[in-house]
């Protein structure tokens, strides 16, 4: 089982950087449709004219990103739970509580990826274009939006089997440590090493 966990925890630490630099990519996109918003204010302000891509390229950017950070976010416990009970529990307990999280979760990622990849499937094979000035193939945003929801989906599959070794031990300390709520202990070091850097 020593063994299992340990490859586990390398994968979900390969799993992490490559998460990290999704969740980056996506904030670029973000100050992108930032910049490109604000030329479009200047651009009705000074000109008169509009360039008419925004609004559409925006939403595509704000679908992607979000699902190319929801994996990042997971991994570094920055998804809002609501932890009052939760806190209060014996390790055991919380042990339990976290299986049964992550596999609702897993369970959610397999109805929302498969639809998600549907949608994606048909404005291919259907050639879908939006009904903008850009006549943007549908498959394409639809594709990246896709993409990142089966990276979280592999994470969230990787973060589940994590834990059902780490039960399948008695090894409770790792499942908080891999997937349970920080505790104000941990919150509070975490945010002094956050602000000592």
């Amino acid at each position: 089982m020593a063994r299992i966990a340990h490859l586990l925890d390398r994968l979900l630490a390969g799993m992490r950087s490559i998460s990290l630099w999704l969740a980056r990519l996506g904030g670029l996109l973000i100050l992108a449709t930032v910049a490109m918003v604000a030329l479009e204010i200047a651009s009705r302000g000074l000109f008169g004219r509009t360039m008419g891509a925004s609004t559409e390229l925006s939403g595509y950017v704000l679908a992607i990103s979000a699902s190319w950070a929801f994996a990042y976010s997971l991994l570094e416990k920055a998804h809002i739970r609501i932890d009052v009970v939760y806190v209060l529990m014996p390790r055991p307990a919380r042990a339990l509580m976290d299986l049964l999280a992550l596999t609702a979760l897993a369970l959610f990622c397999l109805f929302v990826v498969g639809a998600a990849g549907e949608v994606a499937m048909k404005s291919f094979l259907g050639g879908s274009e939006a009904n903008t000035p850009l006549r943007t193939p549908l498959w394409i945003p639809q594709g990246l939006w896709a993409a990142g929801l089966a990276w979280f989906s592999l994470v969230v599959a990787a973060l589940l089997l994590r834990v059902l070794v780490a039960l399948a031990g008695g090894d409770t300390a790792s499942i908080q440590r891999v997937a349970g709520s920080r505790t104000l202990d941990e919150q509070i070091a975490t945010d002094t090493e956050e602000g000592r850097a």
